[in-house]
């Protein structure tokens, strides 16, 4: 091969970095696995860096980390986190009102809100209830389908039973099903004891139906593979296209029937049915084939199954003309190799880019439509490169992405411990070393010990401290177990068949740069904008008015604040640190010269991201080998320690003891009898949240198994909530039933001004008040009224509930998350430890913040629990010039 390129400005200009993304936060957030139990505690380290060089950040002081139930698409919880040097940590306690099912765990600035959704950090987990698998309920099930080949469909067919699901259920369900580019509902009338049979037909193409039964108060998800064979098998040319008589590489990724690539093996033929080549792929279905096409012929992938089913999938038709790039790499170098089958042969500019910025320019002329250049690898920066081709207009005609590896450039993280094979209980001592080119180096490191069988088997696809830096967080979509490909040198082959068949099109550098309005978050602060200013100054035409505003904030001590307000009455409180769930505080502005006049204060609310993902992505076959380990975990842990099975009291057996009945709820008691659910005001304000600071919102939070808030009306309409399996609900405010005309200010009622807020799921009684509310005979009254009865402090009604004019505002500031230690108990001394309490964790330690010495080395112990096997410690760190590392080591423990 003839090298002809000339290279202009090699890794030019340093200081300009044009891609819009380089400015981004990268977020990654280590877990203490991907599968996880309602008694569990889900721990994290989240790690925040500059996106161009991977150092720790500076721009922003918070972190938001949400936990988001996929299948309501709602957070079920949220942490705000201060961010030191770059990392934070903190926790999700599980507990057992968690659906079973998948779950997302989302962290963010706000700073990455200025990118859309590509540095928003987003992974999935799976939360598994705590119970024996025969006492879990099953309300789907007897499912049969038949394939009709004459109607081209699969007929379905199964039982549902909605009181297994929900006992609580009265009247009609919904079962929803789902598939690839279909969906449907059916209303389901329950029988007591009898399943409700279903049937329904779906497309013969159809490869997976999912169900989803919402019942008054729960939801149950169940997915049935229609089709075990079905796979798809795409083709991806090397540099973008197949030309006439050119060979080119062509990457190929087969996913199977959940989606997930699968080991196959095959031949590609043409339309003749001539073979051409035969092809094997990696274990997760990707590989590459060398092919020489011909203009006009069509080339097909063949498959066939273990059953001896035979598929065919089409390769992209070759053109008559065009040009062609392969990038091939030998231990020192990079060779790019670019042919050109065109009546005009021309000159061609390469650009090579890393993170948006040029670290090179070629220019050359075609001689005999070839172009070749060579570079070393050691002048490329380490991770992904894009390489493009431009024609002499400066048209982009051919793209390649590839990873270049230097190994040099990670942070070294040995682990030693002080023996291989250990007693229960035993101590732990772990020694962590930190270097970067053979010098020792300080580094933040954290370290993990867990049952190394359960957390491989429940862990089957997961990411590294190196996989995210360096290669998931610079390419948009998901990436299948990408940890994979830095487990070992033998594995950058693939790492490459992944640049082929997924990093050509997905580089998230790719737009320039562009303004930024939503600034980074520097540590706690209150903002808003006191309403009126303007107007006052303009009515007294008065230039040099001053106007403060004042704050106290009820925390430990007591904190008054005093701050100007600018001349768009916009005020921004810098806040001390503390941590909690939310700081009381009041606030009012104070004129200065004009006491009568009137301001109102407004509070910005912080924006959360959109929570919107696909349906197909959440229901989805459950995982069988994870599952069993899981179930087996679970069953073991309960026969030794039958106390960890959570207690739990069905609704309609819990006593309201402390329920006062005042004149207004006895009136409502005798009427409709006692209500199912009561939220007192503590409550109400307690959960409050910046975005929940009204009735419906705050309802729609937190009681989402109750009720269902749902806008009506032309336009942008109004919000109105419906008790779940309500015909209609009925609002009533201190014993008064609220006319239709007025439901559309309801939600508007602020959570100060509620006493309690009381739902009574079924009560056949409130269509008394229909002629109040509608304003006419009520000939055909709703079904299966409900009632939502509101109790005010003011005691007077739906107009009583809303504060009187006044500059004075009550709401909650933002905290820090309060900490929690990882507790694990020490057995230090042997005579005292109690035997009889078994120790069956699963999670030996979670230490997330060490930080090793300027001789890079630091010292940890823990102590072993009752669990026999070999044990994992994984160690990850970053330094404060961006250099990852991982390692890992594992031990027995035996009896």
């Amino acid at each position: 091969m003839i090298f002809n390129g000339h290279a202009q400005n090699l890794l030019e200009k340093e200081n300009i970095v044009p891609a819009n993304a380089a400015d981004a936060e990268k977020i990654y957030v280590q877990l203490s696995g991907n599968t996880y139990s309602t008694i569990e505690t889900i721990w994290f380290k989240a790690i925040v860096v500059n996106a161009f060089n991977n150092t720790p950040t500076t721009k922003s002081g918070i972190l938001h980390v949400e936990l988001i139930d996929l299948l309501d698409q709602r957070i079920v919880d949220n942490k705000l986190l201060k961010i030191n040097s770059g990392i934070a940590d903190s926790f999700f306690q599980l507990h057992s009102n968690y659906r079973e099912g998948k779950y997302i765990i989302r962290a963010y600035t706000e700073w990455n809100k200025n990118f859309g959704t590509d540095f928003i950090f987003s992974t999935p987990i799976n939360i598994y209830q705590f119970q024996l698998k025969e006492n879990k309920p099953n309300p789907i099930r007897d499912v049969v389908f038949t394939k009709d080949l004459s109607e081209n469909k699969f007929t379905i067919s199964s039982k549902v039973f909605p009181l297994e699901l929900d006992s609580l259920h009265k009247g009609k369900s919904m079962v929803y099903l789902n598939w690839e580019g279909g969906t449907d509902s059916i209303e389901v009338k329950h029988k007591k004891n009898l399943g409700t049979l279903i049937e329904y037909n779906v497309p013969l193409d159809a490869q997976i139906i999912n169900y989803q039964l919402n019942t008054q108060n729960k939801k149950f998800i169940k997915s049935v593979v229609l089709d075990e064979e079905y796979g798809s098998l795409s083709f991806f040319p090397e540099g973008g296209s197949l030309v006439n008589g050119l060979e080119s590489n062509v990457g190929f990724k087969y996913l199977d029937y959940r989606g997930k690539g699968a080991k196959v093996e095959g031949i590609v033929m043409d339309e003749e049915e001539n073979k051409i080549i035969s092809f094997e792929s990696n274990a997760l279905g990707m590989g590459k084939v060398a092919l020489q096409p011909k203009a006009g012929k069509t080339y097909y992938g063949v498959l066939q199954t273990k059953y001896g089913n035979t598929f065919k999938y089409a390769l992209p038709k070759a053109k008559t003309e065009g040009t062609v790039l392969n990038i091939s790499n030998t231990k020192s170098y990079r060779n790019l190799f670019f042919r050109a089958k065109s009546k005009k042969p021309d000159s061609v500019f390469v650009k090579v880019f890393h993170k948006g910025k040029d670290i090179l320019f070629l220019k050359s002329k075609l001689k005999r439509g070839r172009f070749a250049y060579r570079i070393m690898n050691e002048q490329l920066p380490h991770g992904v490169i894009r390489v493009t081709v431009y024609d002499k207009n400066y048209k982009p005609i051919n793209e390649r992405h590839f990873f270049n590896s230097l190994p040099n450039e990670n942070l070294k993280v040995s682990i030693k411990i002080d023996k291989q094979e250990y007693k229960l209980r035993d101590s732990v001592v772990v020694s962590i070393g930190t270097q970067k080119n053979n010098t020792p180096i300080p580094a933040s490191v954290s370290v993990m010990a867990i049952d190394s069988a359960y957390f491989s088997e429940t862990n089957v696809s997961r990411s590294s401290i190196i996989s995210y830096f360096l290669l998931e967080s610079d390419i948009r979509g998901e990436i299948e177990n990408p940890f994979y490909y830095f487990q070992n040198y033998k594995h950058l082959s693939d790492l490459d068949d992944l640049m082929l068949t997924q990093g050509w099109s997905n580089y998230k550098y790719d737009e320039p740069k562009k303004a930024k309005y939503i600034q980074a978050e520097k540590g706690l602060e209150l903002t808003g904008t006191v309403g009126g200013v303007q107007r006052v100054k303009k009515r007294k035409k008065l230039k040099n008015n001053t106007y403060t505003i004042n704050m106290v904030s009820f925390s430990d001590p007591i904190q008054a604040y005093t701050q100007e307000i600018d001349s768009t009455g916009y005020f921004k409180f810098a806040l001390n640190e503390s941590y909690g769930n939310g700081m009381k505080f009041v606030i009012q502005p104070a004129d200065l010269r004009n006491k009568s006049d009137f301001f109102k204060v407004n509070i910005k609310r912080r924006k959360i991201p959109e929570i919107a993902y696909e349906l197909d992505k959440v229901i989805v076959p459950v995982d069988s080998i994870i599952e069993k380990r899981v179930v087996e975990k679970m069953k073991e842990n309960i026969r030794l320690d039958p106390f960890l099975l959570p207690n739990t009291i069905a609704l309609n057996e819990v006593v309201v003891s402390d329920y006062e009945l005042t004149p207004k709820r006895t009136e409502m008691k005798e009427l409709h009898g006692l209500p199912d659910v009561v939220i007192d005001n503590n409550e109400l304000i307690k959960n409050k949240k910046n975005w929940t600071g009204q009735l419906y919102q705050w309802l729609l939070f937190n009681y989402p198994e109750e009720l269902e808030v749902i806008r009506v009306g032309p336009g942008g309409g109004f919000q109105i909530a419906r008790v779940h399996g309500a015909g209609f609900t009925y609002v009533v405010v201190d014993g008064i039933p609220v006319d239709i005309d007025n439901y559309d200010i309801i939600g508007n009622i602020p959570l100060e001004a509620i006493k309690s807020a009381e739902i009574l799921r079924t009560a056949s009684t409130a269509n008394r008040y229909c002629l109040e509310v509608f304003n006419s005979p009520c000939i055909s009254p709703p079904e299966f009224p409900a009632i939502l009865a509101l109790y005010t402090y003011s005691g007077k009604g739906l107009f009583g509930a809303f504060p009187k004019k006044t500059s004075l505002l009550k709401d909650t500031a933002p905290q820090y998350s309060p900490k929690r230690e990882f507790y694990a108990p020490e057995y230090t001394n042997p005579s005292s430890i109690d035997w009889s309490a078994p120790d069956l964790r699963t999670l030996l330690h979670w230490q997330p913040n060490i930080s090793t010495n300027k001789d890079g080395t630091a010292d940890i112990t823990f102590f072993n629990g009752d669990t026999t096997g070999k044990m994992i410690v994984i160690c990850e760190g970053i330094t404060v010039d961006g250099s990852v590392g991982y390692s890992e080591i594992t031990y027995e423990i035996v009896e």
